[in-house]
């Protein structure tokens, strides 16, 4: 019913418009048949941040390796896991070693300084690649591994080139050590080469904190663009040949086999003391910011606690439009830290349980879209969010929902990009919500 009398008063003034634009005394016939289209914008606002518990990190299909020091977000350390196999264990009783080496294909995702040198090292796991409980890996999960080093590799990334690749060459003994068991038949199946090594873990060096590189692996045996452990050796035919260079590649055996290990220090910022997931740090205990990270868990969280109090304006009334719009801090963003196009909202309760994503009247999930157009100061530079379906639901619910919303990066499980949202400054509120809606 309410939709049809939109409807109907939409096509009365479509057509009343066409007629009598020029000569319409604006507002007469608008109180006398009680009708009235109204905006508001000194909606209160409640911001704040939280952290999720836990995200879950395995398959991503994205290895996530780097160390990366913060003024906002503190030290965060992104450590990979990955369990490898392969299906063919053959090698010619006539063959000889070379060499293993663990190869790292770039998929064009970093965060941070590329410029700065970083180190990764290698290390072997000591129990199997399995989660505590359930079959997902989390950003807070871990492994247990051997402390001595596998390999290392020191290097300045090149990230925006998917042709090229890292190679870490891993230590003599352990290549030499899996070609003998192999040509032995020692291990003849992948389950043999599991229960012998049981995956890897790549851990950043913390002392040169610059930098969080994407790598991306195919599950297959393929050496183009793929992230593996190779081992090389050469296979005779005779005696008077020269032999043929031979590979096994061991691949991450599946998707839910890798995860990424993301933490975060947060001591020294303003959003240090999150005990749980229910710990709401308010704008006000934090400089009038509020903050959001992939990969950690950190969420943005704003509130319109007065939304509710449109129904005492009007019984019989519509939602024409609601946007809600809001500013990341200024010169909080830069190339190494870029600005997203785009970022996800969810609806969430007074418990920060994630309800559902936000949808507009329709039904159609609404993101954080970014309006950024090139001025000196950056005064036209926010992201607006259509609020309309949130505020149809507020509004027609006969519950009074306690319901919020909770600003993340739509690849949270995977990135570790961040906005610092700046929620009042000298002027006025930086987060503001604009309802147009029709009383009749």
């Amino acid at each position: 019913m309410r939709l049809f009398v939109i409807c109907s008063i939409s096509v009365f003034f479509l057509f009343s418009c066409s007629d009598e634009v020029q000569n319409y005394p604006v507002g007469s016939d608008f109180i006398e048949n009680n009708i009235s289209i109204k905006i508001i914008d000194t909606f209160s606002i409640k911001a704040g941040t939280f952290k999720l518990d836990s995200l879950i990190t395995s398959s991503t299909n994205r290895i996530l390796i780097g160390s990366i020091n913060d003024d906002n977000f503190g030290h965060l350390i992104a450590q990979s896991y990955f369990q490898v196999r392969n299906s063919d264990f053959s090698i010619n009783t006539n063959a000889v070693y070379d060499s293993i080496g663990l190869v790292l294909n770039y998929d064009k995702y970093y965060y941070g300084d590329t410029t700065q040198v970083q180190t990764y090292k290698v290390h072997r796991l000591l129990e199997f690649f399995e989660p505590e409980e359930g079959d997902e890996f989390y950003n807070t999960s871990k492994l247990k591994y051997d402390q001595e080093s596998l390999g290392e590799l020191s290097f300045i990334p090149r990230p925006n080139k998917t042709t090229d690749s890292l190679y870490i060459p891993l230590r003599h003994v352990l290549g030499e050590e899996i070609f003998n068991k192999i040509r032995n038949n020692d291990i003849n199946n992948t389950d043999d080469f599991i229960q012998y090594f049981k995956g890897i873990t790549i851990i950043p060096d913390t002392l040169s904190s610059s930098n969080i590189l994407g790598f991306d692996f195919k599950t297959s045996s393929n050496l183009i663009d793929n992230s593996s452990m190779r081992l090389f050796f050469t296979e005779d035919i005779d005696d008077s040949s020269e032999g043929n260079n031979q590979v096994i590649d061991f691949y991450v055996s599946s998707s839910s086999k890798q995860f990424n290990s993301i933490q975060t220090n947060l001591n020294n910022t303003l959003i240090n003391n999150f005990t749980d997931n229910e710990t709401i740090i308010p704008s006000s205990e934090s400089n009038n910011l509020i903050f959001a990270q992939a990969g950690t868990g950190i969420s943005a969280r704003i509130e319109i606690p007065t939304l509710k109090d449109l129904n005492k304006i009007s019984e019989q009334s519509s939602t024409l439009k609601a946007e809600l719009t809001f500013s990341p801090l200024n010169n909080s963003y830069d190339d190494t830290k870029p600005l997203m196009d785009s970022l996800a909202v969810y609806v969430v309760d007074h418990k920060n349980r994630i309800i559902n994503q936000l949808t507009d009247i329709n039904s159609n999930v609404c993101y954080a879209i970014l309006n950024q157009n090139d001025d000196e100061f950056n005064e036209n530079t926010f992201y607006r969010i259509d609020m309309s379906g949130f505020v149809e639901t507020i509004l027609s619910s006969t519950y009074d929902l306690n319901y919020a919303l909770m600003i993340q990066f739509i690849d949270y499980d995977k990135t570790v990009n961040s906005v610092v949202i700046e929620s009042f400054d000298e002027k006025n509120n930086n987060i503001k919500l604009s309802v147009t809606y029709l009383n009749y």
